[in-house]
Protein backbone atom coordinates (compact mmCIF):
# COMPACT_ATOMS: atom_id res chain seq x y z
CA UNK A 1 0.00 0.00 0.00
CA UNK A 2 0.83 3.86 -0.59
CA UNK A 3 0.92 6.24 1.61
CA UNK A 4 1.10 9.75 0.94
CA UNK A 5 4.30 11.09 3.02
CA UNK A 6 3.96 13.88 5.39
CA UNK A 7 6.19 16.66 5.73
CA UNK A 8 7.71 15.54 8.70
CA UNK A 9 8.78 11.86 6.80
CA UNK A 10 11.45 14.17 4.72
CA UNK A 11 13.09 14.21 8.35
CA UNK A 12 13.64 12.07 11.39
CA UNK A 13 10.17 10.64 12.63
CA UNK A 14 8.00 11.55 15.60
CA UNK A 15 9.25 9.33 18.26
CA UNK A 16 6.65 8.34 20.89
CA UNK A 17 5.45 6.55 23.73
CA UNK A 18 2.41 4.70 24.19
CA UNK A 19 0.92 4.52 27.73
CA UNK A 20 -2.14 2.76 28.29
CA UNK A 21 -2.97 -0.45 30.52
CA UNK A 22 -5.23 -2.68 28.13
CA UNK A 23 -2.99 -4.66 26.05
CA UNK A 24 -5.57 -4.92 22.74
CA UNK A 25 -6.37 -0.87 22.83
CA UNK A 26 -2.59 0.01 23.58
CA UNK A 27 -1.46 -2.54 20.84
CA UNK A 28 -4.05 -1.02 18.30
CA UNK A 29 -2.95 2.41 18.63
CA UNK A 30 0.99 0.96 18.33
CA UNK A 31 -0.04 -0.23 15.15
CA UNK A 32 -1.68 2.59 13.96
CA UNK A 33 1.16 4.83 15.15
CA UNK A 34 3.82 2.45 13.52
CA UNK A 35 1.63 2.61 9.97
CA UNK A 36 2.34 6.14 9.40
CA UNK A 37 5.78 6.41 7.18
CA UNK A 38 6.50 9.38 9.94
CA UNK A 39 5.66 8.21 13.03
CA UNK A 40 7.65 5.58 15.12
CA UNK A 41 6.89 4.01 18.75
CA UNK A 42 9.84 3.38 20.52
CA UNK A 43 8.42 1.73 23.63
CA UNK A 44 5.39 1.14 25.53
CA UNK A 45 3.67 0.77 28.77
CA UNK A 46 0.93 -0.53 30.96
CA UNK A 47 0.49 2.04 33.93
CA UNK A 48 1.82 5.77 34.63
CA UNK A 49 5.21 4.57 36.32
CA UNK A 50 6.44 2.71 33.21
CA UNK A 51 5.01 5.64 31.37
CA UNK A 52 7.67 7.76 33.44
CA UNK A 53 10.50 5.30 33.17
CA UNK A 54 10.31 4.98 29.35
CA UNK A 55 10.36 8.54 28.45
CA UNK A 56 12.78 9.40 30.71
CA UNK A 57 15.09 6.40 29.10
CA UNK A 58 13.63 7.19 25.35
CA UNK A 59 13.65 10.72 25.36
CA UNK A 60 10.44 10.67 22.56
CA UNK A 61 9.22 13.81 21.28
CA UNK A 62 5.39 12.79 22.11
CA UNK A 63 3.68 11.01 25.05
CA UNK A 64 -0.02 9.19 23.92
CA UNK A 65 -0.96 8.48 26.99
CA UNK A 66 -4.61 7.38 29.00
CA UNK A 67 -5.90 9.37 31.15
CA UNK A 68 -6.54 6.20 34.12
CA UNK A 69 -4.05 3.68 34.63
CA UNK A 70 -2.42 1.61 37.32
CA UNK A 71 -0.64 3.70 40.11
CA UNK A 72 -0.17 7.59 38.69
CA UNK A 73 -2.81 8.47 36.20
CA UNK A 74 -1.96 10.01 33.21
CA UNK A 75 -2.52 13.26 34.48
CA UNK A 76 -0.20 12.81 37.30
CA UNK A 77 2.59 12.12 35.31
CA UNK A 78 1.96 14.75 32.61
CA UNK A 79 4.01 17.59 34.48
CA UNK A 80 7.33 15.06 35.00
CA UNK A 81 6.69 14.23 30.99
CA UNK A 82 6.70 17.56 29.97
CA UNK A 83 9.75 17.71 32.24
CA UNK A 84 11.19 14.92 29.68
CA UNK A 85 10.62 17.56 26.77
CA UNK A 86 7.82 15.34 25.44
CA UNK A 87 4.61 16.93 24.32
CA UNK A 88 2.40 15.03 26.31
CA UNK A 89 -1.32 13.89 24.57
CA UNK A 90 -3.74 12.68 26.35
CA UNK A 91 -6.67 10.26 24.86
CA UNK A 92 -9.21 8.42 27.02
CA UNK A 93 -12.23 6.40 26.77
CA UNK A 94 -14.29 9.16 29.06
CA UNK A 95 -15.14 12.35 27.68
CA UNK A 96 -15.65 13.88 31.46
CA UNK A 97 -15.62 17.62 32.85
CA UNK A 98 -12.93 16.58 35.21
CA UNK A 99 -10.70 14.37 33.02
CA UNK A 100 -10.44 16.77 30.26
CA UNK A 101 -9.83 20.01 32.61
CA UNK A 102 -7.32 17.65 34.88
CA UNK A 103 -5.71 17.23 32.03
CA UNK A 104 -5.26 20.22 30.53
CA UNK A 105 -4.75 22.01 33.87
CA UNK A 106 -1.85 19.02 34.38
CA UNK A 107 -0.35 20.90 31.17
CA UNK A 108 -1.30 18.19 28.65
CA UNK A 109 -1.18 19.68 24.91
CA UNK A 110 -3.90 17.22 23.83
CA UNK A 111 -6.93 15.58 24.78
CA UNK A 112 -8.78 13.11 22.80
CA UNK A 113 -11.32 10.65 23.12
CA UNK A 114 -10.60 6.95 21.69
CA UNK A 115 -13.50 7.27 19.66
CA UNK A 116 -11.86 9.21 17.37
CA UNK A 117 -11.00 7.83 13.58
CA UNK A 118 -7.40 6.97 13.22
CA UNK A 119 -6.86 9.40 11.09
CA UNK A 120 -7.36 12.31 13.46
CA UNK A 121 -5.59 10.39 16.41
CA UNK A 122 -2.08 10.35 13.68
CA UNK A 123 -2.93 14.25 13.04
CA UNK A 124 -3.33 14.98 16.34
CA UNK A 125 0.09 13.60 17.04
CA UNK A 126 1.59 15.47 14.52
CA UNK A 127 0.06 18.89 15.96
CA UNK A 128 1.16 18.04 18.92
CA UNK A 129 4.64 17.59 18.26
CA UNK A 130 4.49 20.41 15.93
CA UNK A 131 3.44 22.86 19.03
CA UNK A 132 -0.05 23.43 18.44
CA UNK A 133 -2.81 22.25 20.65
CA UNK A 134 -5.84 19.70 20.02
CA UNK A 135 -9.11 18.96 21.50
CA UNK A 136 -11.51 16.64 20.42
CA UNK A 137 -15.12 17.91 20.19
CA UNK A 138 -16.14 16.62 23.54
CA UNK A 139 -13.18 18.18 25.33
CA UNK A 140 -13.88 21.35 23.73
CA UNK A 141 -17.78 21.67 24.80
CA UNK A 142 -16.09 21.17 28.02
CA UNK A 143 -13.96 23.84 28.07
CA UNK A 144 -16.48 26.13 26.70
CA UNK A 145 -18.71 25.07 29.40
CA UNK A 146 -15.85 25.45 32.52
CA UNK A 147 -15.21 29.11 31.16
CA UNK A 148 -19.12 30.09 30.92
CA UNK A 149 -19.44 28.67 34.55
CA UNK A 150 -16.65 31.07 35.11
CA UNK A 151 -17.94 33.95 33.67
CA UNK A 152 -20.73 33.04 35.38
CA UNK A 153 -19.38 33.63 38.46
CA UNK A 154 -18.89 30.19 39.40
CA UNK A 155 -15.49 29.41 40.32
CA UNK A 156 -14.29 26.60 38.53
CA UNK A 157 -10.09 26.08 37.49
CA UNK A 158 -9.07 25.87 33.93
CA UNK A 159 -5.86 26.79 34.06
CA UNK A 160 -3.05 27.43 35.80
CA UNK A 161 -1.55 31.11 35.33
CA UNK A 162 -0.01 33.71 37.73
CA UNK A 163 -2.00 34.46 40.83
CA UNK A 164 -5.08 36.25 40.65
CA UNK A 165 -4.91 40.18 40.22
CA UNK A 166 -1.65 39.54 38.82
CA UNK A 167 -1.07 40.66 35.24
CA UNK A 168 2.03 39.44 33.07
CA UNK A 169 4.15 41.95 31.68
CA UNK A 170 3.33 40.86 27.69
CA UNK A 171 5.32 43.06 24.58
CA UNK A 172 2.88 43.81 21.80
CA UNK A 173 4.02 40.71 19.95
CA UNK A 174 3.50 38.60 22.54
CA UNK A 175 0.03 40.00 22.65
CA UNK A 176 -1.23 39.42 19.48
CA UNK A 177 0.38 35.66 19.37
CA UNK A 178 -1.37 34.78 22.04
CA UNK A 179 -4.72 36.23 21.14
CA UNK A 180 -3.98 34.52 18.20
CA UNK A 181 -3.47 30.54 19.93
CA UNK A 182 -6.57 31.41 22.04
CA UNK A 183 -8.47 31.40 18.44
CA UNK A 184 -6.87 28.05 17.82
CA UNK A 185 -4.44 29.06 15.60
CA UNK A 186 -1.55 26.86 14.76
CA UNK A 187 2.22 28.58 14.67
CA UNK A 188 2.29 27.82 10.91
CA UNK A 189 -0.96 29.88 10.17
CA UNK A 190 0.12 32.35 13.31
CA UNK A 191 3.06 33.30 11.22
CA UNK A 192 1.41 33.92 8.50
CA UNK A 193 -1.27 36.26 10.07
CA UNK A 194 1.42 38.30 11.01
CA UNK A 195 4.09 37.78 8.36
CA UNK A 196 6.72 36.55 10.80
CA UNK A 197 8.48 33.01 10.68
CA UNK A 198 7.51 30.23 12.32
CA UNK A 199 10.42 30.46 14.80
CA UNK A 200 9.53 34.10 15.89
CA UNK A 201 6.23 32.49 16.61
CA UNK A 202 7.69 30.15 18.85
CA UNK A 203 9.73 32.44 20.57
CA UNK A 204 7.45 34.71 21.45
CA UNK A 205 5.11 32.03 22.77
CA UNK A 206 8.11 30.26 25.40
CA UNK A 207 8.29 33.68 26.47
CA UNK A 208 4.56 34.12 26.74
CA UNK A 209 4.48 30.86 28.70
CA UNK A 210 7.36 31.80 30.99
CA UNK A 211 5.22 35.15 32.38
CA UNK A 212 2.60 32.65 32.60
CA UNK A 213 4.12 30.17 34.44
CA UNK A 214 2.39 27.53 31.73
CA UNK A 215 3.39 24.69 30.19
CA UNK A 216 1.63 24.32 27.18
CA UNK A 217 -0.26 26.69 24.65
CA UNK A 218 -3.47 25.39 25.82
CA UNK A 219 -3.05 26.77 29.17
CA UNK A 220 -2.22 30.13 27.75
CA UNK A 221 -5.23 29.72 25.45
CA UNK A 222 -7.18 29.29 28.31
CA UNK A 223 -5.89 31.61 30.72
CA UNK A 224 -6.12 34.55 28.27
CA UNK A 225 -9.98 33.14 27.28
CA UNK A 226 -10.76 33.75 30.78
CA UNK A 227 -9.02 37.30 31.36
CA UNK A 228 -8.64 38.78 28.17
CA UNK A 229 -11.40 37.94 26.21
Amino acid sequence: MTSSASPQAATSPIRVVVADDHPAVRSGLVALLDSAPDITVVAEAADGDAALIAARAHRPDVVLTDVRMPGATGIEITPRLRETGANVLVISGFDLDEYVLGALAAGADGYLVKTEDPQRILAAVRDVHRGDAVLSAAATRTVVGALRSRAGGEERSVAAGPPAGVAPSFTGREEDVLALVAQGLSNQQIASTLFVEVTTVKSHLSHALAKLGVDSRVQAALWWQQHRS
